[in-house]
């Protein structure tokens, strides 16, 4: 399943709501990338196996559930995790890509690859429920961000 959307970040129409810089938009990305359970509620553990100035290697853990992610980021672009492929997973990529079509409109695509086929499989439409959730776990993520620098923990 190939799926992506946009998240805008700033609503001019709402004079009262903080709007975020890039620079704080980035911030918080780099924030949930390198402080994932943070943000991910079902992440129980996060081991970083090697880091370096734009990646980590990490092992993350959903239960009994491992696996290992690479995390990339290109400063104030985007952050790339890389899920190795598995014996009984093929392994994935979701990119949070920053766009800014004009100064201060701000945008995160959000562009998942999975190996997840985009067609139910025996009735069950499993691509489109991940969808509805990435798409919402997403929304929540731009939130958080923005809760963050409401308080002054980021920008």
């Amino acid at each position: 399943m190939v799926f992506e959307h946009l998240v805008a970040v700033n609503d001019p129409s709402n004079p009262l709501a903080l709007a975020l810089s890039r620079d704080t938009l980035w911030q918080g990305l780099l924030r949930r990338a390198e402080l994932p359970k943070e943000f991910v509620e079902s992440l129980d553990e996060d081991i970083v196996l090697e880091a370096g100035a734009d990646y980590s290697e990490r092992a993350w853990a959903y239960g009994q559930y491992r696996v290992q992610v690479r995390v990339e980021m290109q400063a104030q672009e985007c952050v790339i995790y890389r899920t190795h492929p598995l014996p009984d997973n093929e392994g994935g990529c979701l990119c949070m890509q920053i766009e800014e079509p004009l100064a201060g409109d701000l945008f995160v695509r959000f562009s998942y690859e999975t190996p997840v086929p985009d067609e139910p499989v025996d009735g069950v439409d499993v691509a489109s429920y991940l969808r509805s959730a990435y798409q919402q776990t997403d929304i929540d993520l731009i939130r958080a961000i923005r809760k963050l620098a409401e308080t002054g923990q980021i920008g």
